[in-house]
């Protein structure tokens, strides 16, 4: 039986799918955020993202009335965000001085910090990973979770992709990838955010899975194109005539990025301008298309990351949003 994706849940500090694809900025969009939370949680000094990846997961459960048990999988896609924390906690030892400025700041950067969470306030007692990396993290997150439902390990599997971002990070990419433009740093807009979806084995009404997969293929743009190139033909030969193929790609790459696409295939146009928010933004992107075209083709999104890392999701229909 095959593999399929859904429903989705996704929150975000800039609003709903609706206002993202209108372009309206929603500023108190999470404001409300720890009124929904599940009680009891250990979230008292988490960042809104967390809480909301936590909201998601659970929103998600509550609708699909998933029972709990230990053949429910937990499998969280991010990208590393601890340098965002040590951000927070110097900006809280300036606001507030270095001895009142919370510790737990430094908790909260550990690389599993999103399933300890999730996996506390909701009471998961199974198997639980952490994919950690690029822009492709959160389709490795489905990539495992599909993994682990095909052996028979779990029933289901919960995924939960966050997006997270500051100038902080912009300065550490630039450092790193581009240090001779350090002087003249583009600004940078941030979606933060979550998305929750489930996969299983044949759920009714939700899309099928048709394709799921991620390489890396190292530095330089003859490299990517090899790798884009490998993974669009395998997408192609599974993928729904006529599906619809949106990319993703890093702001600060994004013209490099979309040559390379370019010269392999070409991809549909995407008109909303969307805040970067790293690991969630494949999600997002695959998410508004539905929105803002309605129909029934199969829906796919193509990533390209750092580190010259390709990946490609596809679906054999739109994503269903709860």
């Amino acid at each position: 039986m095959s593999l399929t994706l859904g429903p989705f849940r996704f929150l975000s500090s800039g609003g709903t799918l609706e206002d993202l694809a209108a372009g309206r900025e929603r500023p108190d969009a999470l404001q409300d955020l720890d009124a929904r939370l599940p009680t009891p949680n250990s979230l008292r000094r988490a960042g809104d993202a967390t809480k909301s990846a936590v909201l998601a997961a659970a929103e998600l459960l509550r609708a699909e009335r998933v029972q709990l048990s230990e053949r429910l999988g937990l499998y969280v896609g991010q990208q590393q965000i601890s340098l965002d924390y040590c951000t927070r906690f110097l900006e809280s030892s300036y606001r507030e001085g270095p001895r009142l400025a919370s510790p737990m700041y430094f908790s909260e950067a550990a690389a599993n910090n999103i399933a300890t969470h999730i996996s506390l306030t909701l009471g998961l007692t199974g198997l639980a990973q952490t994919f950690i990396g690029c822009r492709a993290a959160g389709i490795q997150a489905v990539l495992g979770a599909g993994e682990d439902v095909l052996s028979g390990h779990v029933d289901a599997g919960l995924v939960v992709v966050m997006g997270v971002g500051s100038p902080m990070t912009r300065d550490a990419y630039l450092s790193v990838y581009r240090p001779f433009q350090r002087r003249k740093r583009q600004d940078v807009r941030h979606l933060s955010g979550a998305v929750a979806l489930m996969v299983r084995r044949g759920a009714p009404g939700q899309p099928t899975l048709a394709f799921a997969q991620v390489r890396c293929g190292g530095r330089g743009a003859a490299a990517q194109r090899v790798t884009v190139d490998s993974v669009w033909r395998e997408a192609g030969a599974r993928m729904v005539p006529g599906t619809r193929v949106v990319e993703s790609t890093l702001f600060l790459a994004r013209e490099r990025s979309r040559a390379v696409i370019r010269a392999v295939g070409e991809t549909t146009p995407f008109a909303a301008e969307l805040g970067e928010s790293y690991a969630l933004d494949p999600f997002v992107r695959l998410l508004l298309d539905g929105v803002l075209h309605s129909g029934n083709e199969g829906r796919a999104v193509l990533c390209l990351g750092e580190e010259g890392t390709a990946g490609m999701l596809a679906l054999d229909g739109p994503a269903r949003i709860v």
